[in-house]
């Protein structure tokens, strides 16, 4: 185990001394790989054995722009705490969550995805991912130029939803995804989810592991008396280590 990982470990266990510790991750390229498809993301059963030791001594959530169906189906462990579509919807601790304005969306989100998968089909290595309350054009394996129209064309198809008030924008690495316009984010969901446990478990420590811009506002959740960890450089915390590989080898220490 890499020095970097252990000596993590060590600070999250003196700091979380005497209060009951919460890790919550986010799914793709921080818990697992990317992959082209998503559909193809797996979570390893050699790190589902990790996750489900460590909740002997820890809550553990994920905190995912899945919907949060998808996340459970592929994690696949008993008392996860799961976040799907960037936290509008949320499982776990005896109780659920689901934001009253996220059915109006569905609408706006069908209006849109039809126009955007006419778009990719033109561009080789781009794709859409429909999720019902929300949309994503994929371009990962899209070359650079069809990237640029990709960019473009999901621009000007998306931007009367937008203007309208109806949709927004969120960037990831290689996707754009129009959710609804609420606020409402991963951040909210990580305090969620941190007020019902130390409701039920008293004071807590709480680490975020998250690998992009949209992990962001989750990482501002838990900096004041938490611990935030950037997996990649995409996203900005005090503490950075290298991808999923790396996320393993911290769970495993803890």
């Amino acid at each position: 185990m890499p020095d970097t990982e252990g000596t993590l470990a060590e600070d999250v266990r003196r700091r979380a001394a005497g209060r009951h510790l919460v890790v919550l991750l986010d799914f793709d390229g921080t818990l697992c790989e990317f992959e082209p498809d998503p559909r193809a993301v797996v979570l390893p059963a050699a790190l589902r054995d990790v996750i489900i030791g460590l909740q002997r001594r820890a809550t553990v959530g994920i905190v995912s722009g899945r919907r949060l169906h998808d996340v459970r189906e592929r994690v696949g462990i008993d008392g996860v705490v799961v976040a799907g579509l960037h936290g509008l919807e949320i499982e776990g601790l005896g109780d659920r969550f689901v934001h009253p304005d996220l059915e109006k969306a569905r609408a706006a989100v069908a209006e849109v995805s039809e126009e955007l998968s006419a778009i990719a089909t033109g561009l080789p290595g781009a794709f859409v991912e429909d999720k019902g309350a929300s949309v994503a054009l994929h371009f990962r394996e899209a070359d650079l130029e069809s990237q640029r129209i990709a960019v473009e064309a999901f621009g000007v198809a998306a931007a009367s939803l937008i203007e309208r008030g109806l949709l927004r924008l969120m960037r990831g690495s290689c996707v754009l995804e129009l959710l609804p316009n609420i606020d409402w984010n991963k951040g909210h969901a990580v305090q969620w989810i941190l007020d019902r446990v130390e409701r039920q478990r008293g004071s807590v420590f709480a680490v975020y592991i998250g690998d992009d811009v949209t992990d962001q506002d989750a990482i501002a959740a838990v900096e004041g008396d938490g611990l935030a960890i950037a997996a990649s450089d995409r996203v900005t915390a005090h503490v950075r280590i290298d991808g999923p590989p790396a996320v393993e080898r911290l769970l495993r220490a803890l």
